[in-house]
């Protein structure tokens, strides 16, 4: 992510989060179209929540990483962990949804973020020192 990327997420989620509310309502939404176990509150919470908490550490992708997993480890949603299919995608609708200033340099600087952290969860998978999968 560029410095101007990471200017623009830190911006677009200030503005976000004057409309947290809104964008937990809009992401229910999205999330009851695709989580059928009644869910959709806890997971819409869920991301907001950890996006909070990740966005301070995009500028620090170590770290960011190593967070990102322990957030996982609380994903609501027993058998499958949280992905840019899913939620990232929700994330998009939503915020794009709540924000009046959503444009495509925010649409892409989100995306950009998105991708850092799966970059990051990716080489941690990669590693041979990481754990094992489960089988």
């Amino acid at each position: 992510m560029s410095p101007d990327d990471l200017a623009v997420v830190a911006r677009s989620w200030a503005g976000l989060q004057e409309r947290r509310e809104a964008l937990l309502a809009q992401l229910e939404r999205c999330f009851a179209a695709v989580e059928p176990s009644g869910l959709a509150a806890t997971c819409a919470q869920w991301l907001v929540d950890a996006v909070d908490e990740l966005v301070g550490l995009l500028t620090a992708p170590s770290r960011l990483g190593e967070r990102a997993r322990q957030l996982a480890d609380t994903w609501p949603v027993t058998g499958r962990a949280p992905t840019f299919a899913v939620e990232g995608r929700a994330w998009m609708v939503a915020a794009r949804k709540v924000c009046p200033s959503w444009s495509a340099q925010i649409e892409l600087a989100w995306q950009r973020a998105w991708l850092l952290l799966s970059e990051e969860l990716a080489q941690e998978s990669l590693s041979p020192f990481a754990a094992p999968a489960p089988i």
